[in-house]
């Protein structure tokens, strides 16, 4: 009667996340919905399209908890944080819904499969279904938040060789926006995820976007505290006139201070790190193998003793 019960909630769930897919399917491919949003668009001022805008307190508590929230700011937060984990496509966020809707279904319903053929006991079967449903509906949330990390970490080893090349273009004669450009396709190698920002960057200048509107969705993007500094610093070099050379040079050196400092906060902890492996794993195995075989003749020669 439970399994029935689940299969039928499973059942329910699934073409609620089915039908509710073809109501935006449907509301993509409409042609009055796509000149409405664009019209929106068209009149939406530069300044309110943010990444970083902070969401109501109540809904950043649910969403967490469901979550729904892949990045810790931002009111559109599910968008922002597909983006900082590289996800631009703007089916990016049905996915991630529908991979949420699809592994908390398809996880329990293969478990009680399972249990149905090896004549596990009901509730048994019943735990471990909710508990895959829970798993499933939270994998791809931590799997975007890893997808983040590991990007966050990549653009922030990559960003001080960026600068330097950024510096030797500009004092060759290019500018930003071909400074930029050459310096993301010589990125390439060593972080891919630093050039498609620089080259993004580029692009919006190219197509109209002021370099100042450009430095801070690059800021937001990231979400990267050195590329907030940088673009605060490119912004203040533009405004007052002085020598954008200079100024990456400075940074530059900055920058490479603070990754040799990072270096060697990362090796001060890594002592104290090893302590509980070292003292709850290697020590006792370690006694055992020296003190084992004096303690056996101590015995041994306590017996014949008595």
């Amino acid at each position: 009667m439970l399994i029935l019960v689940f299969s039928t909630l499973i059942f329910a769930a699934v073409s609620v996340a089915a039908y509710a897919a073809w109501v935006q399917a449907a509301t993509d491919s409409n042609p009055m919905a796509i000149r409405l949003r664009q019209l929106r668009a068209m009149h939406t001022t530069p300044t309110s399209m943010n990444y970083a805008e902070r969401p109501p307190v109540l809904l950043e508590l649910i969403a967490r908890l469901s979550g729904f929230l892949p990045a810790r700011e931002g009111r559109d937060a599910l968008r922002t944080g597909l983006v900082r984990a590289g996800y631009r496509r703007p089916t990016a966020v049905l996915v991630f819904l529908g991979s949420k809707v699809l592994l908390a279904v398809t996880l329990p319903v293969l478990w009680i499969s399972w249990g149905y053929l090896s004549a596990r006991p009901i509730g048994n079967v019943l735990f471990f279904s909710v508990l895959m449903g829970v798993l499933g509906f939270y994998l791809p949330t931590m799997y975007i938040a890893v997808r983040q990390r590991r990007r966050r970490e990549q653009i922030i080893s990559a960003l001080p060789d960026s600068l330097d090349l950024m510096v030797v273009c500009v004092e060759a004669g290019l500018g930003i926006a071909a400074a930029l450009q050459r310096v993301s396709g010589e990125i390439r190698v060593a972080s891919r995820a630093m050039s498609e920002e620089l080259a993004l960057v580029n692009q919006e200048m190219q197509t109209g976007i002021s370099r100042t509107e450009a430095l801070r969705n690059l800021a937001q993007r990231t979400g990267v505290e050195d590329i907030f500094s940088l673009v605060a610093m490119l912004v203040q070099t533009d405004r007052l006139g002085t020598s954008v050379g200079n100024a990456l040079r400075a940074h530059a050196d900055s920058m490479r201070v603070r990754r040799r400092q990072r270096a060697e906060q990362l090796a001060r902890k890594a002592a104290v790190k090893l302590a509980f492996p070292l003292v709850f794993l290697v020590l006792p195995a370690l006694l055992t193998i020296i003190l084992g075989p004096a303690a056996i003749q101590i015995m041994k020669a306590l017996a014949t003793h008595d």
